[in-house]
């Protein structure tokens, strides 16, 4: 459990005391710019607010939870409806906009809450050696966009319909996540102007209990952005909403598959059989796509290693 704000955080609450805060954002807006450690503890509650994170040095937030272990016992949502038609951008719709190095999010539920019809990101992550461990992240087209700079996801919930983990200069581990469909569509949508990967390992995919139809054979594990996307799905579990032909092309008129890796290895469950796409590969090995390939050798250096050996 964490109960209690750790010695030295800045306290957000639904009903603040002297001291505390009764937004995220004026809590961030209260800290040192000046590259210091600092943290953030944000009490019970929902939190309607957009949220923009920008300072120099590291920077933890946690939300109170009875179970620290993963996103099932949060009881902390940062919410937000915005769409990127109306905001100007992808990254200006985000309930959840972090511009910076050295970050880790802990058991927050992020929610952007537009619905069909628009790009509307929850989560907006533009930095390496960040770290989102235990936390829910919920819209409908674009939810997680893992931009630039190593990124870990444990122990996380993802749901959205079209695109909805995506990125193009980011190295992004997805490791023991539910990544749930609350649509038909693609999960990812890999798209490097640079090299750049995206592996989702050990995780479960399924159909979202929010989901209002069938989505048996409607679901994609990605399509290419541009034509070097990378995407590879290792050790999951593959529910029936997976289409036998696992992925998809981008359209009809600009496929965008001739140079794409989208690759699987060692996965179970209904979604994993079928004759995938021709341009899809089956691995023998998963030694290209382990979080120190994907995130660096030093990667343990600053992934919570406590999400990683549960």
């Amino acid at each position: 459990a964490r109960n209690t704000a750790p010695a030295g955080a800045l306290v957000v609450s639904k009903s603040p005391s002297s001291g505390q805060f009764s937004t995220v954002q004026a809590a961030v807006d209260a800290l040192p710019d000046d590259g210091s450690e600092q943290t953030i503890f944000i009490e019970t509650g929902t939190y309607s607010e957009q949220v923009s994170i920008t300072r120099s040095g590291m920077l933890t937030i946690m939300g109170e939870t009875a179970d620290t272990s993963n996103y099932q016992s949060n009881v902390v949502t940062i919410t937000h409806s915005l769409s990127a038609t109306a905001a100007g951008s992808d990254d200006l719709s985000g309930t959840l906009r972090v511009h910076k190095d050295d970050f880790a999010l802990y058991n927050i539920n992020v929610k952007n809450t537009f619905g069909q019809g628009s790009q509307a990101l929850a989560l907006s992550a533009y930095g390496t050696n960040h770290g989102y461990y235990g936390v829910g992240f919920y819209s409908y087209q674009d939810t997680v966009l893992a931009e630039q700079g190593a990124q870990y996801y444990g122990y996380c919930y993802i749901e959205g319909a079209v695109d909805f983990i995506f990125g193009q200069h980011g190295f992004a581990f997805f490791q023991r996540n539910t990544i749930a469909s609350i649509g038909a569509g693609a999960i990812t949508a890999d798209g490097p102007a640079s090299k750049t990967d995206v592996v989702i390992n050990e995780s479960t995919i399924e159909q979202s209990s929010a989901a209002t139809e069938d989505l048996t054979g409607l679901v994609y594990l990605g399509r290419p952005w541009t034509e070097f996307a990378t995407v590879a799905y290792t050790s999951c579990t593959l529910g029936s909403i997976i289409n036998s032909a696992g992925w998809e092309v981008w359209s009809s008129t600009e496929p965008n598959t001739e140079d794409v890796t989208f690759a699987e290895y060692d996965n179970g469950g209904a979604g994993s059989a079928g004759t995938r796409a021709s341009f899809a590969t089956k691995l023998t090995s998963n030694a290209d796509y382990t979080a120190a390939a994907v995130l660096g050798s030093d990667w343990t250096s600053w992934v919570d290693q406590g999400y990683v050996d549960q």
